[in-house]
């Protein structure tokens, strides 16, 4: 597992419900889960930014979220994670 350049590591990936009713992750999020887009200014500016080593281009991780927690656990699931949700593993 692959976590923005941490390979091997053990973590917890957790699943909340943000305010807006909508699911996510919250924690220590592995990039296998997440999508490497273009970095807008403020992952410039803090510092959240990298050079894609292929293209040199500045980029960022994108979480994803979710309408139902189902969705966030499939997602999690279907790239090998085994999420939490309401501390419990799913």
């Amino acid at each position: 597992m692959s976590m923005l350049g941490i390979s091997g590591a053990n973590v917890s990936l957790h699943i909340i419900e943000f305010p807006s009713g909508r699911f996510g992750y919250v924690g220590s999020i592995p990039t296998g889960i997440c999508e490497q887009v273009p970095a807008d200014r403020a992952a410039i500016l803090g510092q959240r930014a990298f050079s894609d080593p292929e293209t040199g281009c500045s980029m960022m991780w994108t979480f994803p979220n979710f309408e139902t927690v189902e969705g966030a656990i499939a997602h999690a699931k279907d790239r090998g994670h085994s999420p939490m949700w309401k501390n419990e593993a799913q």
